[in-house]
């Protein structure tokens, strides 16, 4: 079943975020991870996220097991692992939506928190809903927000939508349904949409002593795996 408040929802904070020229977002996340005996176990981080509409962003995400930085700008995008300062690097559509599907069609890289850009924009995210209803509301630290949960084939999510006028996700939990241990990513989201990030400023910066390395296409991780 799905809720038709449930979406109206989704679209309404879609509209918000869609007609901001960028934003500053920063995120403490949680990612479990399931070991071979099934044990889960849990790991802090956070993400920071600059948006500059339509062609720009940054994200920074560092955890306890992971570090990684990814650009965009000017049809490029790059990630970086800082800590061993390699970077690869690959050509891009001009607008964010677009970049981002070609990464994850063609190297399968999905960005955290990128459907936060793309809601409202890619019509296949609606196709994919199978349940969806209002949970209630709900206070996330200071703010007051409605809680919705939505079900998609291997994945559950919930999302908790401010109240007030910003109208912005204040938390999001996704849960992988396709593992028996069903290992849970939940992030709570502070925003700052007062400043919009210039493209110079989040553009990718060489470091130094950094290495370039090659970014492997989907096909060519798939054709790697056949052999071993």
């Amino acid at each position: 079943m799905i809720e038709p408040e449930a979406l109206a929802a989704m679209d309404k904070m879609s509209a918000a975020l869609q007609v901001l020229p960028g934003f500053t977002l920063t995120s403490e996340v949680t990612t479990e991870k399931v070991l071979e005996n099934g044990q889960k176990l849990q790991f802090g981080g956070n993400v920071e996220v600059a948006l500059h509409r339509p062609d720009a962003f940054k994200i920074i995400a560092n955890s306890d097991i992971q570090h990684r930085e990814y650009y965009f700008s000017k049809g490029q995008f790059t990630v970086l692992e800082p800590r061993m300062k390699y970077y690869a690097s690959a050509s891009a559509p001009e607008t964010v939506g677009l970049a981002l599907e070609k990464l994850k069609t063609d190297y399968g890289i999905e960005l955290p928190l990128a459907d936060l850009f793309t809601w409202g924009t890619d019509q296949t995210m609606r196709s994919r809903i199978v349940s969806g209803y209002v949970v209630g509301p709900e206070i996330i630290g200071t703010r007051t927000c409605d809680h919705y949960a939505f079900r998609q084939k291997l994945v559950d999510w919930q999302i908790w939508i401010d109240k007030g006028a910003a109208g912005l996700p204040c938390k999001i939990v996704i849960t992988a349904t396709d593992d028996p241990s069903m290992p849970q990513y939940t992030a709570l989201l502070t925003w700052d949409t007062a400043a919009v990030p210039e493209p110079a400023n989040i553009a990718f910066v060489v470091p130094a002593g950094a290495h370039k390395i090659k970014l492997a296409e989907q096909s060519a991780q798939a054709s790697a795996g056949d052999k071993q």
